[in-house]
């Protein structure tokens, strides 16, 4: 099932009766937000607007609900749908899940695999989190987390634990447990090495243990940080996160959504800052609508996540950092979409936790939220600092810079977008004296050179990792159509891997200029060939020594996300190529009749030459 999508279970209509009869709506709303008593009725501040008087009103004899305000109204299911920002299907697997209702028919053996994983992690982080608060081995870890000045009590809300650096401590639980050692090696706990026979060991050793959970607070992995004093310090990184598995997708989560997406809806603002405990410290002071990256620069489906639960995003920087290439990678991802994004740079280089434990550094850090600045203007007045004083050229530069990046963006999507980026270069335009009409032929020349520059990834991006010696060159400058026809190629069959062999039958590997792009496209036939599906995931593994093509392949596979009708796309694209085989052909005759040849050979030339179509 593609995410994101649910399916309605078909369930009989007494049963979907029996789940809202056993969902009081009194009881469901008062979950989630505070619901005093009001006649026969009861009230509440409506969580769909900005409410400051309470004009909620939920019957419990008709179990309903209405705003006055908004005129938000529905049964049980409607007020999950909106406070949960779900679908029905979803809305409806929550309350059966609420109120202990299994659905109807068998589970399938895909939910059945997702449930045992889900159990493994609880288990281990129940683990993890009472060696943390009990065992004398957990000792160091919780001087640490004192030094930090983390509360227990926000220690246990985020559920961290402990894992001991001996190798076999988790193991030797699972065996006592009769936990199944498969299920912990697929959720990544469980190591597996072959010397011989198979041995297995503990992944995570002597670090402290932050879960990892999904928007509905269920646990999909873990994020290790190595205890400072740590004899295993200088053997591993500093903070280790789970590998991919069926349950964690480090590009899709976000740490502490689970915690702030009712307060970032409330607030109709979400801050992203750029760790685990910067968020901790925040929700430990009051500060509620704050989640934190994961060491990885923010993506598309971050973005999507974000969306779903406030208009706007703040990125939170300290001063060193903000306006750097975290802030060019956030405006490529925010500029088409439907989402405000501002940028907060915090003063004298602290970070969150540290201005936060200041005396007064609740009230600086809220000063910063709400005082951050447009993420677009923060670059314009970066740039314009840079470049005082230096003229048309200055100008010029400040243009590139900021349409460069907005050029580096997929198409726009939506309406929505559209007007978005229209509003964008307007103010370009203003804040640089320039004509408008300058400003969107300017943006149009950069984005034909993204589209025709046969390097990947862009030297626009700031982490993006040189390519590693291949004892191949890189693609020799081919024409427009060329690389718009490659990298096309590309965007549709890693967005759609069931069309590959369609494009194996009509696109030799040899075809493709671009030697980065070649590779990728022959991985894919070649796991085509092995009965592999030749998605990004099954990539990683042959091509695990090009982490920039990996990279790049990641990108192409975003804009190919935004393509409607592929398989059109694609006998388009094989269409372009027959074109450019023919055209090679003919060129090759033409120089081949311009170099002299005899009577005969050039007769038979013309007549091939005539044959093209």
């Amino acid at each position: 099932m593609p995410p994101g999508r649910c399916v309605v279970p078909m369930l009989p209509l007494d049963q979907k009766k029996a789940i809202r009869a056993a969902n009081d709506i009194v009881d469901v709303v008062s979950s989630y937000i505070p619901v005093s008593v009001a006649g026969k009725d009861h009230k509440a501040i409506c969580p769909f607007h900005n409410d400051t008087r309470p004009s909620l009103q939920i019957s419990r004899q008709y179990q309903n609900f209405r705003c006055w305000s908004c005129d938000a109204k529905g049964d049980v299911f409607d007020f999950v749908m909106k406070q949960e920002k779900v679908e029905f299907g979803e809305a409806l697997r929550m309350l059966a899940e609420r109120a202990g209702i299994p659905l109807g028919g068998p589970a399938s053996p895909e939910d059945e695999a997702r449930t045992r994983l889900l159990r493994a992690m609880a288990w281990a982080e129940g683990h993890y989190a009472r060696c943390l608060l009990d065992d004398p081995l957990a000792e160091a870890a919780r001087e640490y987390l004192g030094e930090r000045q983390l509360a227990g009590s926000t220690v246990r809300q985020f559920g961290l634990g402990f894992a001991p650096k001996e190798n076999n401590w988790l193991l030797q639980l699972a065996h006592r447990d009769g936990l199944p050692l498969d299920v912990l090696v697929e959720v990544g706990l469980i190591g597996t090495s072959d010397e011989g026979r198979t041995r297995h060991y503990d992944r995570f050793r002597d670090r402290i243990m932050f879960p990892i959970r999904d928007v509905r607070g269920r646990t999909v992995g873990f994020g290790g940080r190595i205890l400072p004093s740590s004899p295993l310090a200088a053997r591993g990184p500093k903070y280790y996160n789970s590998a991919e598995t069926p349950l964690f997708k480090k590009s899709e989560l976000i740490y502490g959504l689970d915690l702030a997406r009712h307060p970032a809806s409330a607030a109709g603002v979400l801050a992203v800052v750029e760790g685990y405990t910067d968020a901790m410290m925040a929700h430990q002071c009051g500060v509620q609508n704050v989640v934190g990256t994961m060491g990885t620069a923010l993506t598309a489906q971050h973005v999507a996540q974000l969306r779903r639960y406030a208009p706007k995003v703040v990125l939170v920087y300290d001063a060193d950092a903000g306006g750097e290439g975290g802030v060019d990678r956030a405006l490529e991802l925010f500029v088409s979409q439907d989402i405000e994004l501002a940028v907060a740079a915090l003063p004298d280089g602290l970070d969150p936790c540290d201005l936060l434990v200041q005396p007064d550094g609740v009230a600086k850090f809220q000063q910063c939220l709400s005082s951050a600045q447009d993420a677009l203007d923060f670059k314009l007045n970066r740039m314009l600092e840079k470049e005082a004083g230096g003229g048309i050229d200055g100008t010029r530069r400040i243009a590139d810079a900021v349409l460069g990046t907005m050029a580096l963006a997929p198409p726009v999507p939506s309406r929505a977008g559209q007007v978005r980026q229209e509003l964008i270069v307007t103010r370009i335009a203003q804040r640089l004296g320039l004509r408008q009409e300058t400003v969107w032929a300017r943006l149009a020349e950069l984005k034909n050179e993204r589209a025709t520059r046969p390097e990947y990834p862009s030297p626009n991006r700031s982490r993006a990792a040189k390519p590693a010696a291949t004892g191949d060159s890189e693609a020799p400058k081919v024409g427009t159509r060329q690389a718009a026809a490659e990298r096309q190629l590309l965007q549709v069959l890693l967005a759609d891997p069931g069309l590959v062999e369609y494009a194996k039958a009509n696109v030799p590997v040899e075809s493709i200029a671009h030697s980065g792009l070649r590779r990728l496209l022959a991985e894919m036939y070649d796991l085509q060939t092995k009965g592999i599906p030749p998605d990004l995931d099954a990539l990683r593994v042959p091509m695990n020594d090009r982490k920039d093509l990996l990279d790049a392949a990641d990108r192409l596979l975003e804009v190919g996300r935004h393509m409607t009708d592929r398989f059109d796309w694609l006998k388009r694209v094989v269409a372009t190529f027959g074109e450019l085989k023919n055209d090679e052909a003919k060129r090759d005759v033409k120089q081949a009749l311009a170099s002299g040849t005899d009577d005969d050979a050039a007769v038979e030339l013309l007549r091939q030459l005539q044959a093209r179509p």
